[in-house]
C-alpha cells in the first residue's frame, strides 16, 4: 500500500511576509545574497584598510625635538598606510628661495646721453646769446654820440654804485637759474656760483660746450667698445642683485642679464671718479682754459651725469611674488609600510611634522572614510566582476553556498596577506639587504584561485582571481604591479590545477604557476626602468620559490577543511570515491551484485563521454558509481538483482512504483551515512530527474483498460520528484543509465544496432525535456553518442562460435570451452527495460 500522504504544512512566517509586503517569489534569497555581499565587503574593506587597526601615531611635541624616540616596536613606527602630508615651514623656505632666485628688474634708459646733448647745447647756446645781448645793451647805454655842432671830450665810465652792483648780481642770478632750468629741468639745481662765473668769464664758449659733452659721454662709454650702465649706488646692486640683475631696455623691449659685478656696470660714485681720472690726465680737459674753468666743467659734467639704469621695485616684485606662486607646496610623500621614526632615533623637526599630519589625517571621521571607502570598493568590484560573469559564462551560477566559501576564502587571503606583510617588514628590518619587495611577491597569492578552481569552476576561479588581484593591489599601497601579478599568478594556478589528478600534480601546477609568476616578476620590472639588478632578481626568485612550495602546500592543506565543512569534492576526494574499496561500494556489492555491476558499467560510459565532452571524468564516474547506492536496501525489488523470482508480481503498479522510487530517497540517506559529497548526492535524484516509472505506469493503465467508472491513473505516482539534472555528470548518468539498460535487451548487440539504440534513447530522453536545466549542447550531445558506442562496442564485442566438445575434457585433462548459451530468458529492469540473464562471457 502507497503510505499516507501527510496534510501539507502551513504558510511560513517568510510567506506571510512576502504576501504582505508584495515581494517577490525570490526576495529570500537575494536579501541573503545583499547580506553576504555586505558583510564580506565590511570585512575585506576592514582588511585593506589599515589604518582602522595598525599602530597608533605617537603624540610627539616640541619638547621631544632632541630626544631618542622609544616605542615597543623594534623597528620603530611604519605607516599603515599612504599620507600625502603638506610641509609648511618647507614651503615658505622654497618660496623665499624662489623669489631671491628672481633677479631684480632694473630699467635701462638708452637716451639719457641725448638727453643731455640736447640740453648741454641748448643751454650753452641760450647762455652765449644772452651774453652778446647783454654786451650790446652795456655798449648802446654806456657810449653816447657827441653832437655834431662841436666836438665833446671822451666820457668816463662811471664807478658802479652799491645799486648797480646789486642789480647785477640779480642778473646774474637770473641767468643762473635759466642756464640751471635748460640743464636740469629746474631752476634750483646746485650749481656754484663760482663756477657759474667761471663759464661766464669764458663766454659760454663752443669750447667750453665741448668738453662738457666729451666729459659727459666718457661717463657713459661711447668711447668703450661696450656702453656703461650707471646705477644709483653699488650697494643698491650688492643689495639687490647679489646674483645678478636683469636690464630691461625700455626702448626696445629687449631684456638681457648681468652679474652684478659686471665691468659694464658701475654706480655714481665710480662714474664721477672715472670722470675726476680723465680730467686729470694732461691734454684731456681744455689744456689751454684756466684752472677755474677746467674745474667748473667738470663739476659741471659730474652734476649732469644720473643713472641710466634704475631699479623697478613694482616689476621685480611682480616677478617674485609670481615666482612664489608657481612653488607646489612641500609635501613628505609617506608610503604605507614606511618606517616614519625608529626606535631610539632623534626626533627632529622633520618627525614632528610628519606625526603632526599623519594625526590630523586619522581623526574618527577619516576612519569612518576609510571604511566607507573600502567597504564600497570591495562592493562595487565584486558586484561588477559578478555580473560581467554572470552575462558571459552560462555556468556561472554560484549557489549560496559557493558564495560563503568564496567570502570566506577572500576575507581570509586578504587577512593572511597583511599578516604575512607585517612579517616581512619585520624580518626585512633585520635583513635590510633584502629588498622589502622580495618579501611582498614571496607570498602565496595564487593559491585562492587554484583552491577556487580545484573543487568548485573555472568561472568562479576567474571571478576570484580578478577580484583578489585587485584588492591585493589596493592593500599593498595601489600598488598596480602586484596586482598584475596576483592576476598572472592566480589565472595560471586556475588553469594548471585543472589538469592535477593527484598531489604530484598538483606541486606540478605551483612549479608552472612559479615559473610565470617569475617571468611577471623581471617584465613589470625592467617595465619600470629597474632593469635587472640584483635586486630585481633577488625578487624574482622569492617570488618563484612562494610560490612553487607555499602554493602547493597551502592548497593540500586547506582542500580537506574546505570538502569536509562545505561538502564538496576536489579531484582527490573523487579519486577516494572512485576506489572500489569504498565502504558504500563494498556494501553494494554485497547486497546487490546485479546494482554494483550495473554501476561499474555507467562509470565506464559515462568516464569516456565526460572527457569527450570536456567535463570532469572523475566526478562523472563517482556519480556513476553511487547513483544506485539506495538499491541495496530492497535489492531484489529491482531487475539486475533478481534470480527467477519477481516480488512485483504480487503488487499492485502503484506499490512497485512507490517502492521503485524509494531507492532515491534511501540513496540520500546513505549519502549521508557516509558523507558523500554534495554533487556525488545530488547525481542521486538527478539521474532519474522527472521521469516516469514506465513499465509500472504502463502496466497499470493497462489494467485501467475496460474498466467503467475506474479513475484515470494518476502519473505523479509514477513519476520521479526530480530535479532535473542540473550539472553535465549528472546528465551523463541519467543517459547512460538509460542506454545500459536498453542496449542490455538487445538480442544481437550489433554496431548498428547499438548506434540506433543510443541515438533513440538521447533523443528520448532530450525530447522529453530532461537535458534543460543543464550545460549540454547538441554537439555535447553527438560527442556522447560516439562515446557510448565506442564503449559499448568494447562491452559486447563479438566472439567466435566454439566447436561441439569444446568444453569436455581433452587430452591429457584440458579443458575445452564450449560456446555460450544462448540467452533463453529476460528480466524486466524497474523501469520496463528487458535484459538479458544468463549472457556470461
Amino acid at each position: 500500500m502507497a503510505e499516507p500522504e501527510s496534510s501539507p504544512p502551513g504558510p511560513s512566517p517568510l510567506d506571510a511576509l512576502s504576501r504582505r509586503f508584495r515581494l517577490g517569489p525570490h526576495w529570500g534569497r537575494r536579501l541573503a545574497g545583499v547580506l553576504l555581499l555586505l558583510g564580506v565587503s565590511v570585512a575585506a574593506g576592514f582588511v585593506i584598510s589599515p589604518g582602522l587597526y595598525s599602530q597608533q601615531i605617537p603624540a610627539l611635541t616640541e619638547e621631544n625635538l632632541g630626544k631618542p624616540f622609544r616605542t615597543s616596536s623594534p623597528t620603530g613606527f611604519k605607516a599603515g598606510r599612504d599620507y600625502d602630508i603638506l610641509h609648511e615651514a618647507m614651503t615658505e623656505k622654497r618660496r623665499l628661495d624662489a623669489r631671491a632666485a628672481v633677479r631684480p628688474v632694473f630699467d635701462l634708459s638708452p637716451g639719457v646721453v641725448a638727453e643731455l646733448r640736447t640740453a648741454v647745447n641748448g643751454a650753452f647756446s641760450a647762455m652765449r646769446l644772452r651774453l652778446e645781448e647783454k654786451a650790446r645793451a652795456e655798449e648802446a647805454a654806456a657810449v653816447e654820440p657827441p653832437p655834431e655842432s662841436r666836438k665833446a671830450p671822451p666820457v668816463r665810465k662811471p664807478t658802479p654804485t652799491p645799486e648797480d652792483r646789486e642789480r647785477q648780481r640779480q642778473e646774474s642770478e637770473a641767468m643762473r637759474g635759466a642756464f640751471q632750468a635748460l640743464l636740469f629741468g629746474r631752476r634750483d639745481a646746485p650749481i656754484d656760483l663760482e663756477d657759474f662765473q667761471a663759464l661766464e668769464n669764458g663766454r659760454f664758449s663752443e669750447t667750453l660746450e665741448a668738453a662738457t659733452l666729451a666729459l659727459v659721454e666718457r661717463a657713459y662709454g661711447f668711447s668703450e667698445p661696450l656702453p656703461v650702465y650707471i646705477a644709483n649706488s653699488r650697494e643698491e646692486l650688492a643689495r639687490e642683485g647679489a646674483q645678478g640683475i636683469t636690464v630691461r631696455d625700455l626702448r626696445h623691449n629687449g631684456e638681457q642679464t648681468l652679474p652684478g659685478t659686471a665691468p659694464t656696470v658701475v654706480d655714481m660714485r665710480e662714474a664721477y671718479t672715472e670722470l675726476e681720472r680723465f680730467a686729470s690726465v694732461p691734454g684731456n680737459l681744455l689744456p689751454d682754459a684756466p684752472v677755474v674753468q677746467r674745474r667748473a666743467v667738470l663739476r659741471l659734467a659730474k652734476r649732469l651725469v644720473r643713472p641710466n639704469l634704475t631699479i623697478n621695485k613694482a616689476e621685480t616684485n611682480t616677478r617674485r611674488e609670481r615666482a612664489a606662486a608657481a612653488v607646489k607646496d612641500a609635501v613628505i610623500s609617506i608610503k604605507k609600510g614606511q618606517r616614519v621614526i625608529g626606535d631610539g632615533e632623534l626626533v627632529n623637526e622633520t618627525h614632528l611634522v610628519a606625526v603632526r599630519g599623519m594625526r590630523a589625517q586619522t581623526d574618527r571621521l577619516d576612519l569612518v572614510q576609510l571604511q566607507v571607502g573600502g567597504t564600497g570598493l570591495v562592493a562595487l568590484l565584486i558586484s561588477a566582476t559578478y555580473v560581467f560573469c554572470r552575462a558571459a559564462f552560462r555556468r556561472f551560477r554560484p549557489t549560496r553556498k559557493d558564495a560563503l566559501l568564496l567570502g570566506v576564502l577572500l576575507v581570509g587571503m586578504l587577512g593572511m596577506a597583511q599578516v604575512w606583510v607585517s612579517i616581512a617588514d619585520a624580518v626585512q628590518d633585520r635583513y635590510t639587504a633584502l629588498p622589502l619587495e622580495a618579501f611582498y611577491y614571496a607570498f602565496p597569492v595564487a593559491a585562492g584561485a587554484m583552491l577556487v578552481r580545484f573543487v568548485l569552476s573555472e568561472a568562479l576561479a576567474l571571478f576570484f582571481a580578478i577580484v583578489l588581484a585587485c584588492l591585493s593591489g589596493v592593500m599593498l599601497g595601489n600598488s598596480l604591479s602586484f596586482g598584475i601579478y596576483a592576476l598572472v599568478g592566480a589565472l595560471v594556478a586556475a588553469d594548471r590545477i585543472t589538469r592535477a589528478k593527484d598531489r604530484v600534480g598538483i606541486f606540478r601546477a605551483g612549479l608552472v604557476t612559479g615559473l610565470a609568476n617569475l617571468v611577471a616578476v623581471l617584465c613589470l620590472f625592467l617595465a619600470e626602468g629597474k632593469g635587472l639588478t640584483v635586486d630585481t632578481l633577488v625578487t624574482a626568485f622569492c617570488a618563484f620559490a612562494g610560490t612553487t612550495l607555499a602554493v602547493p602546500v597551502l592548497v593540500l592543506a586547506l582542500t580537506p577543511l574546505i570538502e569536509s565543512v562545505f561538502g564538496y569534492a576536489s579531484d582527490l576526494k573523487l579519486l577516494e570515491l572512485a576506489n572500489l574499496n569504498h565502504p558504500a561500494l563494498k556494501e553494494l556489492i554485497v547486497q546487490a551484485p546485479g546494482t554494483y555491476h550495473h554501476s561499474i558499467i555507467i562509470g565506464t560510459l559515462v568516464e569516456n563521454a565526460a572527457e569527450a565532452i570536456g567535463a570532469n571524468p572523475l566526478l562523472a564516474r563517482s556519480c556513476a558509481y553511487y547513483h544506485d547506492i539506495g538499491k541495496g536496501r530492497n535489492p531484489l525489488y529491482f531487475s539486475e538483482n533478481q534470480k527467477g523470482e519477481n516480488r512485483h508480481d504480487t503488487l499492485v503498479p502503484a506499490m512497485s512504483a512507490i517502492i521503485i522510487k524509494r531507492h532515491v530517497t534511501e540513496g540520500l540517506e546513505m549519502a549521508r551515512q557516509y558523507r558523500l559529497p554534495k554533487l556525488v548526492a545530488d547525481a542521486i535524484p538527478q539521474h532519474h530527474g522527472t521521469r516516469l516509472v514506465g513499465y509500472f505506469y504502463h502496466k497499470a493503465v493497462k489494467e485501467q483498460e475496460g474498466k467503467e467508472g475506474a479513475p484515470p491513473v494518476d502519473e505523479s505516482i509514477f513519476r520521479y520528484p526530480g530535479p532535473k539534472p542540473q550539472f553535465r555528470e549528472a546528465a551523463l548518468v541519467m543517459i547512460a543509465d538509460a542506454v545500459e539498460a536498453s542496449t542490455r535487451s538487445l538480442p544481437e548487440p550489433t554496431t548498428p544496432r547499438l548506434q540506433a539504440q543510443v541515438q533513440k534513447m538521447i533523443n528520448l530522453i532530450f525530447s522529453e525535456g530532461q537535458l534543460d536545466e543543464c550545460d549540454l549542447t547538441l554537439r555535447d550531445l553527438n560527442l556522447i553518442a560516439q562515446s557510448f558506442l565506442h564503449t559499448l562496442e568494447g562491452i559486447y564485442h563479438a566472439r567466435p562460435a566454439y566447436p561441439a566438445g569444446a568444453l569436455q575434457a581433452g587430452p591429457k585433462g584440458a579443458l575445452m570451452v564450449a560456446p555460450a548459451p544462448a540467452p533463453s530468458t529476460t528480466n524486466t529492469k524497474s523501469d520496463g527495460k528487458q535484459r538479458p540473464v544468463g549472457t556470461g562471457t
